[in-house]
């Protein structure tokens, strides 16, 4: 195989990854001090996927498995009830899942 084979190989069998992914923000809980979130994989890959909170990122890459659910480390934030929190998860390979929490009373 040549190179420009080689590579474009490479490049089918990432963008298949790509199209594979399926993950959403399963659920989501507001303690008073940190918010809670948990992640499913629903989709035939393994992904790696930060959260991010309106404008900022909060973690590190977590790796989550096919089919696998993972609650991720308590982010600290001070919220209101009524507050609106867009939270979104976003993998590696450029994926995005949403989740809108209004903070409860």
């Amino acid at each position: 195989m040549t190179i420009t084979a080689e590579d474009y190989v490479e490049n089918v069998i990432n963008m298949t990854e790509t199209i594979s992914e399926r993950f959403i923000i399963e659920q989501v809980s507001y303690d008073g001090m940190n918010l809670h979130v948990w992640v499913y994989n629903y989709g035939d890959v393994d992904i790696e996927f930060k959260i991010q909170v309106g404008e900022v990122t909060y973690t590190d890459w977590d790796d989550l498995a096919s089919k696998d659910m993972v609650p991720v480390d308590p982010i600290g934030l001070t919220a209101s009830p009524g507050d609106e929190l867009n939270i979104k998860a976003y993998s590696r390979r450029g994926n995005n899942a949403y989740y809108r929490f209004i903070v409860p009373s």
